[in-house]
């Protein structure tokens, strides 16, 4: 099993705002929708990071003032 990290958003513009911030600190990411129950429709979305930048994009995210409140992590494995 693999295990990944999601970066949580509220939104799909949310998301494509953090994914580009996080491009442009060199971090590449898939956008995606996270896993949830069928029977909830939700409209959060998600981006999908190696495991291994999970600090360094944390970092990122702050020195671009984005607040935490819009994000979250998610620990899933595939």
């Amino acid at each position: 099993m693999k295990q990944c990290h999601l970066i949580l958003c509220r939104s799909q513009s949310e998301a494509m705002i953090l994914s580009r911030t996080l491009s442009a600190c060199g971090i590449h990411g898939k956008l995606t929708r996270p896993p949830r129950s069928k029977k909830v429709r939700s409209c959060s979305w998600a981006i999908d990071i190696d495991s291994r930048f999970s600090e360094q994009a944390e970092e990122c995210l702050e020195k671009a003032e984005i607040s935490p409140d819009i994000w979250s992590w998610e620990d899933c494995e595939i």
